[in-house]
């Protein structure tokens, strides 16, 4: 009998290992049998129904038979089946509802009997992940974040626990920062420290790093990873926080042409075609989607953005909407489902859309950006600077955040902070040969309203330099021209600005500022010099950036 029971447990191990769950399902019910219910085989034979998606089946097992409250991994087996049926209070009921600083003080739970069948560490790690998950879909996402936390400090390599901290931006860059430093990386990793502290490292905000952090290239006796699908994400990632997205989009399109179902990548690449206005390829890859993976939240995601470029942003409701019902911590879904009412000016529901983004996540900038943006669009500017100020507490490298705070900047009468603020935003933007093309879209309008509040402060030269960098990047705007003819106005240059007067009523025969400044300027130059005042120059504010990676 002890022969036969042996040969038959064999049997299902190899069964499993090759995916043939009926198989194994059969003889691991067989081996229960043989075993007189031995929880060991009663374990096993609850695995094989979850694998196949009996989950009441797998749990009533456990339960049945006493398994759950002897031993840990039977209970987290039992978690698992009732989290897969969105049973969240019968998981917590199951894992134990205490605190994280109770459970600790208490020293963990650890089996009731020694002969538990996996080490005691990774199971109670393993339990910690689950009650993470269990609080975060309860919508207790400070509890979430202290089980992820204890998951890592159980077991480093839990990298599950680590990937749902970021991936859902449940902390904001410093956190992500001060999480990475208190690991137990030497204690758990030896001499592989410095490779999982660099792994880690390179999923971290983009928005909160420099050039030349950990995460920018591996260590050297790791350098084959430089070319790592995940940590060519990671890259990719740091290009778009530069808006450098033409450089963004071809390192996307390497990645996904050696693996054209990258989850961690799609985003990023959806995000990219939106901002490069690449519509044909955005129909092609939400319809690949759709067909692949019709279960994810992605491809109707995908799906959303293609209907949102084209203006069809009814529809695109619809399938952002689908895409969060998939699941309701997809934030890129609702911030596109607020993006789709801002551009028809919607302002309250798509700031309802951003406040739901943002309460998901609640480590990331982008929600607060965009609610100040609709604050700022409804002139409720106390509001938007507020929204603002708290986006850029959380990411103070992002050239977005520091444009619109240098809009209010200067709206408030603050022109030195304007100034300032429009500054560090030109110096963390990324513009080189390949990327011209888009930078003129990111930057033209921060170099502008840059020109204009040095021409507020009486610094027309610095203003006229940055009117000729706005023309080089965006040679056909007609408020570029004007901005630059003022400017030289002010000079007394006054063929130059009556030329550059011109240029702007021939790209915009209806401006009115243009057309007064012109009959100004040609009647100093008819008669003497004519002595004006400066008069008021409003900033335009940027636009709502299409989508973004919740990268």
């Amino acid at each position: 009998k002890f022969q036969a029971m042996e040969r038959v447990q064999q049997i299902v191990a190899d069964a499993v290992d090759k995916q043939c769950y009926t198989t194994a399902q059969f003889w691991a019910d067989k081996a229960v049998s043989f075993s007189d219910g031995s929880p060991q085989d009663i374990f096993q034979l609850a695995k094989v129904y979850y694998l196949t998606k009996q989950y009441h089946r797998a749990a009533h097992l456990l339960a049945s038979r006493q398994c759950i409250t002897k031993y840990v991994s039977c209970r987290c087996l039992a978690a698992q089946c009732h989290i897969a049926c969105s049973e969240w209070e019968s998981a917590l009921e199951v894992l134990g509802d205490e605190t994280v600083e109770t459970d600790t003080a208490a020293g963990g739970s650890a089996a009731l009997d020694e002969g538990d069948f996996e080490g005691y560490t990774e199971v109670e790690s393993l339990r910690a992940l689950l009650r993470g998950e269990v609080h975060e879909s309860l919508d207790n996402r400070q509890q979430a974040i202290a089980w992820y936390t204890r998951a890592l400090q159980l077991d480093v390599y839990c990298f599950e626990a680590f990937d749902k901290l970021m991936s859902h931006h449940m902390l904001n860059g410093a956190d992500e920062r001060a999480l990475l430093d208190v690991l137990p990386f030497e204690a758990q990793c030896g001499e592989d420290a410095k490779l999982v502290r660099y792994l880690y490292a390179t999923k971290l905000k983009k928005y909160v790093s420099t050039a030349t952090d950990e995460a920018s290239v591996p260590p050297a006796e790791h350098s084959a990873l430089a070319m790592n699908p995940e940590v060519q994400v990671s890259m990719a990632e740091r290009l778009y926080t530069q808006c450098d997205f033409q450089q963004c989009f071809a390192t996307t399109t390497a990645i996904l042409d050696s693996d054209p179902f990258h989850h961690a990548c799609l985003p990023l690449h959806l995000a990219c075609q939106v901002e490069l206005k690449d519509k044909n390829g955005l129909f092609y890859m939400a319809h690949k989607l759709v067909d692949s993976y019709p279960e994810k939240p992605i491809a109707w995601f995908a799906v959303g953005c293609y209907y949102y470029l084209i203006g069809a942003n009814d529809s695109a409701r619809k399938f952002f909407g689908r895409a969060s019902q998939l699941d309701i911590h997809f934030g890129p879904a609702w911030l596109g489902f607020g993006h789709s009412f801002a551009v028809e000016g919607e302002h309250d529901q798509a700031m309802a859309a951003y406040r739901t983004a943002s309460r998901l996540m609640s480590g990331c900038h982008l929600p607060l950006l965009y609610i100040g943006m609709e604050h700022a669009a409804t002139n409720n500017i106390s509001m938007a600077q507020q929204n603002f100020t708290q986006a850029f507490a959380i990411s103070d490298r992002d050239p977005a955040v520091l444009h619109e705070l240098g809009v209010i900047a200067y709206r408030i009468g603050q022109l030195d902070k304007s100034v300032a603020f429009f500054t560090k935003a030109l110096s963390l933007t990324r513009v080189d040969a390949g990327n011209m093309a888009r930078a003129a879209a990111t930057l033209e309008v921060t170099l502008s309203n840059l020109g204009r509040v040095l021409i507020k402060l009486g610094r027309y030269e610095e203003a006229v330099a940055n009117y000729h960098r706005a023309r080089a990047l965006a040679p056909r705007t007609a408020s570029i021209y004007s901005g630059l003819g003022l400017a030289l106005h002010y000079l007394q240059r006054l063929p130059e600005a009556i030329e550059c007067y011109h240029k702007a009523l021939g790209l915009s025969s209806d401006d009115i500022f243009s057309s007064q400044m012109l009959k100004t300027a040609l009647e100093e130059v008819a008669a003497e010099p004519m002595m004006f005042g400066n008069p008021d120059v409003s900033l335009t504010m940027s636009p709502v950036r299409p989508t973004s990676t919740i990268v």
